[in-house]
């Protein structure tokens, strides 16, 4: 495969992938909060059940 080629699929891939992890996060994971005048943002993780 050409450079070229390679850098077109990884784009597709990354691309792809941005799409599948964008739909699983809800209003919230995330939240935009003010700390100190700067605004953050606090992604909270979905809790694990316990084995």
């Amino acid at each position: 495969m050409l450079k070229g080629d390679l850098e077109k699929e990884l784009r597709k891939w990354r691309e792809a992938r941005a799409r599948k992890q964008g739909g699983r996060q809800t209003l919230a994971d995330r939240r935009t909060l003010r700390v100190n005048g700067q605004e953050v943002v606090v992604i909270t993780k979905p809790k694990r059940a316990l084995a």
